[in-house]
């Protein structure tokens, strides 16, 4: 299914290609909390081939060795990470036109979770990296 999503100033859009079986998760890590402002980022994972940056240009934040964040210069809002081998783009379930189109399946770096945040759904927890992280 073909998602469209941008930035809260609509200067950057984007089109995601979400398919059965991709990964969509709840990140609890302190890098997402800090980046997103939020108590936890929902995200989904897809091969860079089924995203592409359809308007304006997002900037680049290296947050870690790991991921490069990229969030719109002119609002701030986060919309999407990377990784340097370039084996995945996560995009953040909130900047979708529809944020109801992809449900999160399971939450990641749950030990890192902020103690006030109580989450009674039956999901899966991993303490840190889920096994599926790319």
């Amino acid at each position: 299914m073909r998602l469209t999503g941008g930035c809260l100033c609509e200067k950057v859009r984007y089109a995601v290609v979400a398919e059965p079986g991709d990964v969509a998760d709840y990140c609890h890590c302190g890098q997402c909390r800090k980046a997103s402002g939020t108590p936890v980022t929902a995200w989904i994972q897809v091969p860079p081939s089924r995203f592409e940056v359809t308007q304006g240009q997002a900037k680049a934040f290296a947050s870690s060795a790991r991921a490069t964040r990229w969030f719109c210069g002119d609002c701030g809002a986060p919309l999407y990470m990377t990784d340097p081998e370039g084996r995945s783009v996560g995009v953040t379930l909130g900047t979708l036109d529809d944020p109801n189109a992809v449900r999160p399946t399971v939450h990641g770096w749950f030990s890192a979770r902020v103690a006030w945040l109580k989450i009674q759904d039956p999901l899966p927890r991993h303490a840190e990296d889920p096994p599926y992280d790319l």
